[in-house]
């Protein structure tokens, strides 16, 4: 499904005058099927607030332009939320505080029966089996054990299960590796783009780590100020460093690199993912381009 909003602004308390803020200030944007996409900006920018219009958890006001996602027209009033929040999964920061019920598999199963009330209790089972072996737990061993005894990066795990029990064609994370250990990120990212690859179609994240974004997105996003500044591939982006910077954010480490190395006369093209920069970096050393 492809998403495609435009002109979206988005307005918090509007009639406390007082009080409004303005968070969303005419957003345009279109995220293809099969993206794994990146919304970075520093706090307050109004990337949340835009990916909670994704699956409605914001409803769009009146002339406050339009979001259309696959068939969904979200501006329509005979808008089918239920069926489009089965297709977009959210999952909100430090996702295991989403976990309540009293076992796992009670857990993962709220999904099926909130949006398939009417399968069987064996297809249910099924769906919920498959969600848990999908995030790298062991069904059998762990469905009947409250999520509360649970580590915390198992925990996470049965959130994404919860989520993807639906399979959803579109998954979205809002900084999805807050607070984990650099071994438990890899294992995480490394999870999403299984997920990617074998469940949803399009992964959509926010996030401020800028390495993660070269890293793993195929496009990207920035906001600033409630407006999007510019789209474009992690290289397009991260090229510009001078603007990346006024607009409060980090450049990933390989864009720091590359920025260095130009100024020592070195002048490497390369996509900022670290393979990227390490090959291109041989590369200038076989051209006799050395410091």
């Amino acid at each position: 499904m492809q998403i495609v909003t435009k002109d979206l602004v988005y307005t918090y308390s509007p009639k406390a005058k007082d009080l409004s803020v303005k968070a969303l200030k005419g957003v345009s944007v279109t995220i293809n099927e099969g993206e794994f996409f990146g919304i970075v900006g520093h706090t307050g920018s109004g990337k949340t607030t835009f990916v909670q219009h994704l699956n409605g958890l914001i409803k769009l006001e009146k002339n406050s332009g339009s979001v259309v996602i696959g068939d969904f027209d979200l501006g329509n009033k005979k808008c089918d939320f239920k069926a489009l929040r089965a297709k977009v999964g959210m999952v909100f920061q430090y996702p295991e505080y989403q976990l309540f019920a009293e076992t796992v598999k009670d857990d993962v199963a709220f999904g099926i029966k909130n949006f398939f009330p009417k399968i069987s209790e064996q297809e249910g089972e099924d769906m919920v089996r498959s969600a848990i072996e999908m995030v790298g737990l062991n069904y059998d061993k762990i469905k009947d054990k409250s999520p509360f005894e649970l580590s915390g990066g198992q925990k996470r795990r049965v959130a994404i299960a919860g989520v993807i029990v639906t399979r959803p064609e579109v998954l979205v994370l809002d900084e999805p590796v807050a607070g984990l250990d650099p071994k438990g990120k890899k294992e995480f990212l490394d999870l999403l783009h299984y997920l990617h690859g074998n469940i949803v179609k399009t992964v959509i994240i926010v996030s401020h780590d800028m390495n993660i974004v070269s890293e793993h997105c195929t496009k990207a996003c920035i906001f600033s100020g409630g407006e999007i500044e510019f789209v474009g591939t992690p290289k397009e982006i991260f090229s510009r460093y001078e603007k990346v910077e006024e607009l409060g954010l980090e450049l990933p480490v390989t864009a720091y690199l590359t920025r260095a190395l130009a100024s020592k006369g070195v002048i490497i093209d390369n996509d900022f993912t670290v393979d990227g920069f390490v090959s291109a970096f041989l590369e200038s050393n076989k051209k006799g381009e050395r410091l």
